[in-house]
C-alpha cells in the first residue's frame, strides 16, 4: 500500500513524493480542464446547435448532477477497485465524454456527453485526494495539497485562453475533441505507469458514517467549505453580472479584473499550502476569512480604485482556503475513511456554494437587493471565525501534524 514498495523502509518526505504528486497534478488537470472548457465555448455551442441561452446553460446542471452523484457513490467502487485505477478510469471517462459531446448532433446528445464528463470528475476527487494524503507526510500535507491544487487552479486560467486562441480557427467541436484525446491519453499513461494509489478505499457504510459523524471537525469543515465555496464558486458565477449590471463597471474592465484575480489565485494556492504547514490551519483560515469577508462587503460599498482592488483580491484570497481545507479533511478520522469524508463534504459544498448560491443571488438581484447577498456572504465569513477555535486537533493516531494546530 502507498506510493512505493520502499515506503516501509524509508521515511516518506515531500521530495520522495514529488514524482507521484506530479503525476496526480497531470491527472487532475486532464479531468478538471474538460469541465471548465464548456463555459467559454457556450456561445459557440448555442449558435451551432441553434438553442436558447437558457437551454444551453442547462448542461452545467447536468455536469453537476453527474459529479455529485458519482462522488457520493465513489466509495462503493473504491472498495473493489484500487484508487490508482479509479483515477485512470476517470481520465478515460472524461475523454470519452468529450468525444460524445464533440460529435453531438443535438442538445440531448450533448447532455449525455457532459454527464459522462461530470460522472468521471466525481469519481476522481475522493481517490485522487486520498492518494495525495497517502504519499505526502502529514507534516507537509498542506504543501502537498497546494501542489495538487495547481491543476484545477491553472485550468481556470488556461481554459479561457485556450478557447480565445484556437476557437476562431478550429471551432468548438475540434477543441472539445482534442481535449478529450489528451484526457484519454493521460488516463492510459497513468493506468500503465502510475504507481501511487495502489490501495483500496472505504464505502460510506453505516459504521463508517457513525465514526465520521462523531467528529466535530467533520461538521465544522463542512460549514467552512460551504461558506468558502459560496464566496468563491458562487460569487465567481455572478460577479460579472453584479459588477456590470449593478455597479456600472465597463464589461471589458470587469472581465479583465476577474481574469487577473484568477491568475493571482495560482500563487495564493501555493502560498496557502506553505503557510498551512508553518502556522497551522486555524490561524490561516482565520486570516483568510477575515480578509475575504472584508473585501466581499467592500464590493458593495467601494467605488473607483478601491472597488478594483476588492475585485482583484477577494477571489484570489479565498482561493487560498481550499488547499488548507483539503489537508484538514484528510486529518478527520482514520486514514481508511479519507475518501468517505471527501465524498460527503465536497458534494454538500457544491450543492450550496456552486448550485444554490447563484440561483439565490439571481432571485435577489431581480428584487434589486443584489448588494444584500454579498453583504450576507461577507458577514458569514467574518462570523465563521468564531467557530475556528473549535476546530481542535485530530484524535486519530498518526494524524497529528503542524497543519492542525
Amino acid at each position: 500500500m502507498g506510493y512505493t514498495n520502499c515506503a516501509a523502509t524509508e521515511r516518506p518526505t515531500l521530495r520522495t513524493a514529488l514524482p507521484g504528486l506530479a503525476a496526480i497534478v497531470v491527472m487532475v488537470f486532464s479531468i478538471f480542464f474538460p469541465r471548465l472548457l464548456f463555459s467559454p465555448l457556450l456561445v459557440a455551442i448555442q449558435v451551432d446547435l441553434e438553442v436558447s441561452a437558457a437551454a444551453a446553460t442547462r448542461i452545467f446542471a447536468t455536469i453537476y448532477v453527474g459529479y455529485a452523484v458519482s462522488m457520493l457513490l465513489s466509495g462503493f467502487l473504491a472498495t473493489r477497485v484500487k484508487h490508482r485505477r479509479i483515477v485512470a478510469f476517470a481520465a478515460l471517462g472524461a475523454g470519452l465524454g468529450m468525444q460524445v459531446a464533440a460529435s453531438a448532433p443535438s442538445l440531448a446528445v450533448l447532455h449525455f456527453g457532459v454527464l459522462i464528463v461530470g460522472v468521471s470528475a466525481g469519481l476522481y476527487a475522493p481517490s485522487g485526494l486520498s492518494i495525495v494524503s497517502e504519499i505526502v507526510p502529514a507534516v507537509r500535507r498542506g504543501t502537498g495539497f497546494a501542489i495538487h491544487e495547481l491543476g484545477p487552479a491553472s485550468s481556470f486560467v488556461l481554459a479561457p485562453a485556450f478557447v480565445a486562441l484556437l476557437l476562431p480557427s478550429f471551432g468548438w467541436r475540434a477543441l472539445v475533441s482534442a481535449t478529450g484525446v489528451v484526457s484519454a491519453l493521460a488516463g492510459l499513461s497513468y493506468l500503465a505507469g502510475g504507481r501511487a494509489g495502489a490501495f483500496y478505499g472505504e464505502a460510506p457504510r453505516l459504521g463508517n458514517l457513525k465514526l465520521i459523524f462523531r467528529y466535530p471537525r467533520f461538521w465544522l469543515i463542512t460549514v467552512f467549505l460551504v461558506i468558502a465555496a459560496s464566496a468563491a464558486l458562487g460569487m465567481f458565477a455572478v460577479l460579472p453580472t453584479f459588477l456590470i449590471g449593478h455597479r456600472g463597471m465597463d464589461q471589458q474592465v470587469a472581465n479583465g479584473l476577474i481574469g487577473i484575480s484568477r491568475t493571482w489565485g495560482l500563487l495564493m494556492v501555493f502560498v496557502s499550502g506553505v503557510l498551512n504547514d508553518r502556522i497551522g490551519f486555524r490561524r490561516l483560515i482565520t486570516a483568510i476569512f477575515a480578509i475575504t469577508g472584508s473585501f466581499t462587503i467592500l464590493l458593495t460599498v467601494a467605488d473607483g480604485m478601491l472597488l478594483a482592488v476588492a475585485v482583484l483580491l477577494q477571489p484570489a484570497v479565498i482561493s487560498a482556503f481550499f488547499p488548507a481545507a483539503i489537508a484538514a479533511m484528510a486529518s478527520i478520522g482514520p486514514p481508511r475513511t479519507r475518501n468517505v469524508v471527501i465524498s460527503l463534504v465536497v458534494p454538500m459544498a457544491s450543492v450550496f456554494g456552486a448550485g444554490l448560491y447563484p440561483a439565490v443571488a439571481g432571485y435577489f438581484a431581480d428584487l434589486g437587493l443584489f448588494d444584500r447577498v454579498f453583504q450576507v456572504t461577507g458577514a458569514a465569513l467574518l462570523l465563521a471565525i468564531v467557530l475556528v477555535p473549535r476546530f481542535g486537533p485530530s484524535r486519530s493516531a498518526g494524524e497529528q501534524s503542524a497543519g492542525e494546530r
